[in-house]
């Protein structure tokens, strides 16, 4: 095997370029030797090569002896030679311009080819730094979003703990204050059959004062709201992808429109026309409505149905953006992870 015989003037100008004599060479063999063009672009499209710096080998032709030619040789220069010198002086000189001219020419031609490639080279190269920014930007840009999107989750996940824990404190607190208004009426009953008892006996009674019956203000409790957990939330969209199972598609639109819903009232909790949605809305009912789960999910985030009207209302007392805020958080787990609602029984 054997390197390849290129043409001398173009790898010059090729390495002149600044590109490997390996690779200078390996460009020229393969585009054919035509012209440096042909060799520069096919660089471009193999640069990435695992074998671009390797020597391209060829089998080495072994040439044969044969019979003395000397004379043919001979005959063929002196051949050659005739015309010319029969040539009259005049004609030879203007032969030679014309060949200077034509030499000129090409060198002039060459040169233009030359320029002309660099700057195709230089124009594909700044091209292909511009996309390697971009990528890099697009890859910052994605790495940012993703940590501003779990820090999202965790503010949202943390302040639905902190709801909960003061709905639950709240609701502990009612209970005590209704236990001991119970145990303040049975104390009080006790005392006046005590008393009655003593009444009857003739006694006297142990405390006029005490005699008094005390008149116990009914104090209104404030009824403590139904707590809606994270769990609720995630087996209503487990019920809903388990019943549709068969259209990954449908389930998947219908979590993207009830995303839609929650965030429109997070970014706009005064608008109520994002708080009213009609259930007669065709494009609803394809989409969330005839889903078993998509409606009964809109409730558990404070939506209540309107028989009369027909509509689905969130009263703007009853916007819990906590609660909101987790709701879009489980819809996004859902869509993020595909074995969602399919493991479990």
């Amino acid at each position: 095997m054997a390197v390849p015989q290129v043409d001398k003037k173009m790898l010059g100008e090729l390495e002149a370029m600044g590109f490997p004599t390996t690779r200078s060479i390996r460009a020229l063999h393969f585009s054919g030797n035509s012209n440096l063009e042909s060799a520069v672009n096919w660089l471009l499209e193999h640069e990435s090569d695992p074998d671009i710096d390797r020597l391209p080998l060829i089998p080495q032709e072994i040439p044969i002896e044969c019979g003395d030619t000397s004379n043919e040789v001979r005959n063929d220069i002196q051949g050659m030679r005739d015309p010319v010198q029969e040539q009259k002086p005049e004609e030879r000189t203007e032969t030679g311009r014309h060949n200077l001219e034509r030499e000129l020419n090409a060198d002039e031609q060459e040169e233009e080819n030359r320029k002309r490639i660099l700057a195709l080279y230089k124009q594909k190269r700044d091209e292909e730094g511009r996309a390697r920014g971009q990528k890099r930007n697009q890859l910052q840009d994605d790495q940012r979003e993703r940590i501003r999107a779990s820090k999202d989750l965790m503010e949202a996940k943390r302040t639905l703990e902190e709801n909960q824990r003061k709905r639950m404190m709240e609701s502990r607190i009612a209970d005590q204050e209704e236990v001991k208004r119970a145990r303040e009426r049975i104390r009080q009953r006790i005392a006046d059959d005590r008393a009655e008892r003593r009444r009857r006996l003739g006694l006297p009674q142990e405390n006029p004062a005490a005699a008094s019956v005390a008149i116990i203000t009914p104090t209104k409790v404030k009824p403590v709201e139904r707590i809606v957990t994270s769990e609720q939330l995630r087996d209503c969209l487990r019920t809903l992808k388990k019943n549709h199972k068969d259209d990954s598609a449908r389930v998947t639109r219908a979590y993207q429109t009830l995303l839609k819903i929650i965030a429109n009232i997070v970014k706009n909790p005064a608008e109520e026309k994002f708080r009213r949605i009609r259930l007669s809305n065709p494009i609803f009912m394809d989409r969330v409505g005839n889903l078993q789960g998509g409606v009964e999910f809109l409730e558990l985030c404070g939506f209540q149905r309107l028989s009369a009207s027909g509509y689905l209302v969130m009263p703007r007392d009853r916007a819990d953006m906590a609660l909101l805020n987790a709701a879009g958080v489980e819809i996004a787990s859902a869509m993020e992870n595909p074995y969602f609602g399919l493991l479990s029984k």
